[in-house]
């Protein structure tokens, strides 16, 4: 699961240290680098840098793999697989995918495509003819694209995560969801309709979508840790998961055998496995060059706008190149690949036994460790429309104050919903009282715009991101603490 979710940093260091031993790097010396470490990329300032972080943000246990040109450069496991048994993470720990694994699920939906067996913008009811007539505009690509105005769901409100379901009993939970938008007008990430997906892959492959992974996929690619989660299974080297409650680690939450095979995120897979996928990615494998230029093009909306967002990847820019990549939650788990596509193409993916950390930071940092040009920028733009920043200083206070009402939102993004904003006021008010936002970047993502602000709190420092309708609606919000 991915979605925009207000998050709080802790600072607090976690007391654990031990580690398998990196790969070597070179050593030499360096430039100073807007990040505070090293510009070269010898094995130290990784190594600091992703040790910082686990304390930091107290996360047990990371594994990263570093590719240059589809080569592993730097492969390191840190901090703890296992706490209960103290076991060191390695490269070759399997952690839970989160959400990466959309990207598999499209490369299914491509080779059936291919197969002739689906069809992108065929309607949907011709897979599935029992949904309702609400659905009769949403198409195959509508899924892949989060396009198709189906609704997030929410574990212990539409589906209780300790119970297991049929897929029948899945579709009728979801067909008595109503659409918020039509479909294609807008883009909101949906994990339901990924789920959705895998379900009609199976049926239309007339095999269990992870069983078409498997044949077509992973064994080809030679990734032999990946695959469907199973807490039934003896998985060598598996990691076990965790999360922060209040302000004390624990396990990971029982999720029913079931759940665990949906195509929204079910997957198991070592960094080294990984690094193969996006090899296969880069080199355009299992697939025709068509079908990977539609799986990374920004999806159109109904307006002619682009929205970033392909088949399973986000499409980004960073410091004039473009990037590939997306991220999830897993439960206890967090997961982030990404990829600076182009000559000599540098991927990193990063994965951690601790759920809601903000790897796509932590993958940025360390790929501009490599190139010091994808760094984020901290110079600030110039703020043409501050009536704008008044209306997010506004909302940050009303927020904060538990005073947000449901006409603020343009619709119920998914992990954003109106009745958790309490929730979301205890957070914020953890921070401190805002004394300035500095506007760092503004962005156009289909019809709608993205602030993003540095927030200087009382008691930090913290990355606001707001996205705004083109009627002043809040689609999506964030604030994390650095």
């Amino acid at each position: 699961m991915l979605s925009w979710i207000i998050v709080a940093c802790a600072e607090t260091a976690f007391a654990t240290s031990a580690e398998s031993p990196p790969l070597s790097q070179e050593q030499g010396n360096e430039p100073a680098h807007p990040l505070g470490i090293s510009a070269n990329p010898h094995a130290d300032s990784v190594d600091d840098y992703v040790r910082s972080e686990l304390a930091r943000q107290r996360i047990p246990g990371a594994a990263i793999a570093v590719t240059r040109g589809g080569k592993v450069v730097k492969a390191a496991g840190y901090g703890y697989a296992n706490l209960e048994h103290q076991v060191p993470v390695k490269p070759e720990t399997v952690f839970q995918s989160g959400s990466i694994s959309k990207q598999l699920a499209a490369t299914v939906a491509m080779l059936l495509v291919e197969d002739g067996k689906i069809a992108l913008d065929e309607p949907l009811k011709k897979y599935l003819p029992d949904a309702p007539s609400a659905w009769d505009g949403i198409t195959v690509r509508h899924l892949l694209t989060h396009t198709s105005g189906i609704p997030e769901y929410e574990w212990g409100k539409d589906f209780d995560m300790r119970k297991d379901y049929t897929d029948d009993e899945r579709l009728r939970i979801v067909y008595r969801m109503k659409l918020e938008f039509v479909p294609g007008s807008r883009w909101n990430y949906s994990d339901t309709g990924y789920m959705v997906l895998g379900i009609l892959l199976s049926r239309a492959g007339r095999e269990f979508y992870g069983d078409i992974l498997k044949h077509r996929v992973f064994e080809p690619l030679g990734m032999k840790t990946a695959g469907i989660i199973s807490e039934e299974d003896v998985i060598p080297n598996r990691a076990a998961g965790y999360r922060l409650v209040t302000d004390e680690i624990k396990n990971q939450k029982f999720v029913s055998p079931s759940n665990y095979k949906t195509a929204d995120g079910s997957l198991c897979w070592s960094v080294l496995d990984i690094a193969k996928w996006a090899d296969a990615a880069r080199t355009n494998a299992l697939l025709k060059p068509d079908s990977w230029r539609e799986m990374t093009t920004a999806v159109r909306l109904n307006s002619g706008k682009a929205y970033p967002y392909g088949f399973g990847w986000f499409i980004d820019e960073w410091g004039g190149k473009q990037v590939l990549e997306h991220g999830g939650f897993g439960s206890g788990f967090t997961a982030q690949l990404s990829r600076r596509v182009g000559d000599d193409e540098l991927a990193v993916a990063v994965l951690c036994n601790r759920v809601g950390i903000p790897l796509g930071k932590m993958t940025r940092d360390i790929m501009a460790i490599y190139e010091p040009e994808l760094a984020v920028s901290e110079k600030p733009i110039e703020d043409k429309e501050p009536g704008t920043t008044t209306r997010v200083r506004d909302f940050l206070a009303r927020a904060t104050a538990g005073k947000t009402v449901e006409s603020d939102f343009a619709f119920l993004q998914g992990g954003f919903r109106q009745e958790r904003m309490h929730k979301f006021a205890e957070l914020l008010a953890s921070l401190g009282e805002l004394k300035s936002l500095a506007l760092l970047e503004r962005r156009e993502l289909g019809d709608d715009v993205v602030l993003h602000y540095l927030g200087q709190f009382v008691k930090t420092t913290a990355d606001v991101r707001i996205q705004f309708t083109a009627d002043q609606k809040v689609s999506a919000f964030s604030v994390q603490a650095r």
